[in-house]
Parts: C-alpha cells; sequence; structure tokens
C-alpha cells in the first residue's frame, strides 16, 4: 500500500500543465529552455554524418560521446581526468533523480538557494531529506553573495546543490566563488552539486569542470538541451569524481538515451564552434532588452545567458498578464523566495514584441 506521505506529496512543478492550450501561431513561446537562435540545417548535417544501428542497445556511441566529451574540455580539464569521470543520464533532471538515490534518504540535510531549480528540491523530499535553503535577498535584488551563502555551510548537511547559471535569474557565479564553496564543504565532507544546464552559455573556463580531480567531492551536470538545441533528445552528463561515478552507474538506469542521439551530440560538439554566433545574439538581445526595462524590474542576472526573471508590483500574477499579451513565460511562484508577481523569461528571435510588451506593462 502507499503510505500517506507518498498520496500527499505534491512535484514542485515549473510546467503549467495549462500550457499545451495557450500554444499557438499568435503566441510568442519565452518558456522552457531551449536555444531559439540555432540554425536547424547545423542540426540536420550533423544526424546526416550519425551511425547508429537502432536494432541493438546503446554501448559504442557512449564510449564515442565520452571520448569527444574529453576532447572538447581537454583544455579545462584538471590532470588525470579520464572517461571513468564521466556518466549520463536523461538530461540533467534524469542525474538529479540518480544522484537522490545513492545520496539522499530519510532526515538528509541539502543547502541550496533560494530561488533554484524547483525540481530538485521535490527529489529531496521524493526521499525524505530536509531541503534547506540560503535566501537570495531582495534588498541585494536576488544576487548571490558568497560570503553569506557559504556561512550557511556546517556540518549538518551532507550535500549541497548549486546552479550555475541559476535558475530563474540567469546569473553566473564565478568559478572561484564556486571553488571555495567546494573547499569549504570538503571540510565537513560535503558532496556538492553543481548544475550547469545553462552552462554552455557562459565562458567554458568558468565551469566547475575544471574543478573536478582536483576535489572529490563535485559533481558537475551539464544538458545538450539549452544551448546544442536538442532538448527532445535527453542528453545529459556529469563529470565527477571516479568513485562517484562508479557508485552512480550501479544505481542509474541503463541507456538513458539513444544511440540515435549520443551520436548527433557527438556532431554537434565536433561542430560547437558553428554555434558560437548563438551566443553572441544572446549578448545583442540582452542588451536591447535591458535598455529598455527599468533595473527594479528584472532580478540580477548576466547578458550572457537567455534566461532572466522580471517583477512588478502592478499585477498578482504577472504570467496572466503575459500570457494577455501574447507572451508565454514561466510562473515564478514554483520558485521558493518568489510569487507569481515575478516571471522568468526566456529570450526568443522575436525580441521586438518581447521588449514592446514588457516596456507596456511593466
Amino acid at each position: 500500500m502507499i503510505s500517506q506521505y507518498y498520496k500527499d506529496f505534491t512535484v514542485r512543478d515549473y510546467m503549467d500543465n495549462d500550457l499545451e492550450n495557450c500554444i499557438s501561431n499568435s503566441m510568442l513561446d519565452c518558456s522552457l529552455g531551449t536555444n531559439p537562435f540555432i540554425d536547424q540545417s547545423i542540426i540536420k548535417e550533423c544526424m546526416e554524418k550519425c551511425s547508429y544501428e537502432i536494432n541493438k542497445y546503446p554501448s559504442i556511441q557512449y564510449k564515442l560521446l565520452k571520448e569527444e566529451l574529453l576532447k572538447f574540455w581537454k583544455e579545462y580539464l584538471y590532470k588525470n581526468v579520464t572517461k571513468d569521470n564521466i556518466a549520463f543520464g536523461a538530461g540533467t533532471m534524469g542525474i538529479l533523480r540518480n544522484i537522490s538515490e545513492f545520496l539522499i534518504q530519510k532526515g538528509t540535510r541539502v543547502l541550496g538557494c533560494a530561488p533554484q531549480f524547483p525540481r530538485f528540491i521535490s527529489e529531496v523530499e521524493l526521499k525524505k531529506g530536509i531541503y534547506e535553503y540560503y535566501n537570495l535577498e531582495k534588498k541585494n535584488n536576488y544576487k548571490f553573495i558568497l560570503k553569506d551563502f557559504i556561512s550557511n555551510i556546517t556540518d549538518k548537511y551532507s550535500l549541497i546543490s548549486i546552479e550555475n547559471p541559476n535558475n530563474p535569474t540567469g546569473q553566473i557565479i564565478d568559478i572561484s566563488d564556486i571553488e571555495e564553496i567546494v573547499k569549504k564543504a570538503k571540510q565537513y565532507n560535503i558532496n556538492v552539486i553543481v548544475d550547469e544546464a545553462y552552462g554552455d552559455y557562459m565562458k567554458a573556463d568558468n565551469s566547475a569542470i575544471t574543478l573536478v580531480g582536483k576535489y572529490d567531492n563535485v559533481m558537475v551536470l551539464r544538458s545538450a538541451s539549452k544551448f546544442y538545441g536538442l532538448p527532445n533528445h535527453r542528453i545529459g552528463y556529469m563529470f565527477a569524481d571516479k568513485e562517484l561515478v562508479k557508485i552512480y552507474n550501479k544505481i542509474a538506469l541503463p541507456f538513458p538515451f539513444s544511440d540515435l542521439s549520443s551520436s548527433i551530440f557527438v556532431e554537434m560538439l565536433k561542430n560547437h564552434n558553428k554555434l558560437e554566433y548563438t551566443k553572441l545574439k544572446t549578448i545583442e538581445i540582452n542588451k536591447e532588452i535591458f535598455k529598455v526595462l527599468k533595473e527594479e524590474n528584472y532580478l540580477h542576472t548576466n547578458i550572457e545567458t537567455p534566461i532572466f526573471t522580471v517583477k512588478t508590483n502592478q499585477y498578482s500574477n504577472l504570467y496572466k498578464k503575459l500570457i494577455e499579451q501574447g507572451i508565454i513565460a514561466e510562473d515564478c511562484s514554483c520558485f521558493i523566495n518568489l510569487d507569481s508577481s515575478y516571471t522568468r523569461i526566456r529570450i526568443t528571435q522575436d525580441y521586438k514584441k518581447l521588449i514592446s510588451v514588457l516596456y507596456a506593462i511593466l
């Protein structure tokens, strides 16, 4: 029988169940984190180069993907980082669930930030762990302050979860700050998850992948969804200590994505330079947006990332107001420390329409 706890358990979700009803040709989709600027011909070209056998279980392509990831990150890897430091999952969400399977149990205390991606909080609570958090302060416009966060790290925690860039604000934390967190956590034998789902938008040398091998308590999560334009393929990968990866692989479900998906991502990594223009486009459009918005109407962010959060005192539900204006965004009421007067926006090709709507209602 299902216990009352699981009957009453509610997932902290960030997706509107009725969102599908809102989508039409006249609506501007600024919701889920995808790359709106990617040239689909690049993906098609990569698909044409793929080799896979659909009637077999995935195997060789995973090996090739690990090899390609090592080549891609070669310049930034600490010594002795090998394929044994890499693991896979069904997107970063799949990896987070797998991690929770062996690191979270009843009473396990996890330290995070608020706001940040709500789904992992659900994973902690599903395992009957205790999720506690450092509030990004409204008085600081929700900017991450290292000394404030690090003062919360004590031996009562078993795990720390932090995002870089942060979702929903889009702000980037400097790698030196991340390293300080990892070092402080190491003193108390605390493992640190650094979720870099949007990490491909920041400079490569700011990734916590540079810390893997130097520290054995850091796990760095990456996705092929946000930047590479492959959200439908559910590819997530993790760099971590070899012993952590070994345990992870024992509990993770095998074959989280197909050989086809793996092969496409291999080709996309090889063609990474062809995607650099999307970073420039993101910065260009963000500059235009933030020229128009008043500073008090958006939370601390970075122009390199494709998401940011807007706020207002004029409407109790900014998400619904944007729907009325033809913009689909993300209601921030699901994020701890925010409410429906905040909305997360992902920039889009038709940024002029987005700017005109934001200017009109904020």
